[in-house]
């Protein structure tokens, strides 16, 4: 398998081809980060996309001494703490509350079936992004990388720019305010 520092020097060299292998190789991973950190379909969708804009524009900023998907969330958070401050201003001025209509989590796709089991899961879902709502968001992110990322404390201090104690800080923290809040929403 070629490596992520391989495909980044391919593309350098010319090889547009190699970029593409990047993307593809970390789409689903990304994609599935911005969903759980936007918590809405399209606001994921536009991250996913400013995100590989960004990782094209910035590609000779890389450090190949990094992991690559290390580097590409920390751009991601990033971009979305950047977005969440726009958004949050242009909400305080409108005074535009959210609709929780189009959630990520309440699509049920034509070609679904719709069994017992499927039905249950995407009540639980919808249950943990009710929960997930109620989080700060300094408390999410952490939360998001750790068990659904499966980054370790280390790699997680260095996407978000946190020492390590503040990281184990906040995963500690955010599990008792996620388990209060589910505790509380029954």
């Amino acid at each position: 398998m070629i490596s992520d520092r391989q495909l980044i020097e391919g593309y350098k060299s010319g090889k547009q081809e190699d970029f593409e292998l990047l993307i593809n190789r970390y789409k689903d991973d990304l994609y599935r980060f911005c969903c759980h950190l936007s918590l809405d379909r399209q606001e994921a969708e536009d991250l996913f996309q400013e995100v590989w804009v960004r990782i094209f524009r910035k590609l000779e900023m890389y450090d190949p001494e990094r992991p690559f998907k290390a580097w590409l969330f920390q751009v991601t958070i990033n971009l979305h703490r950047d977005r969440y401050r726009k958004l949050k201003r242009l909400r305080e001025r409108l005074t535009f509350a959210r609709s929780s209509e189009h959630s990520r989590f309440t699509e049920i796709s034509d070609s679904a079936p719709l069994t017992e089991e499927y039905l249950l899961r995407k009540e639980q879902d919808l249950y943990l992004e009710q929960c997930l709502r109620n989080l700060p968001k300094r408390y999410l992110a952490p939360l998001i990388l750790y068990y659904y990322e499966e980054f370790s404390y280390e790699s997680i201090g260095e996407i978000l720019g946190i020492p390590l104690g503040t990281v184990k800080s906040r995963l500690n923290q955010g599990k008792k305010l996620l388990k209060a809040t589910m505790e509380e929403l029954g």
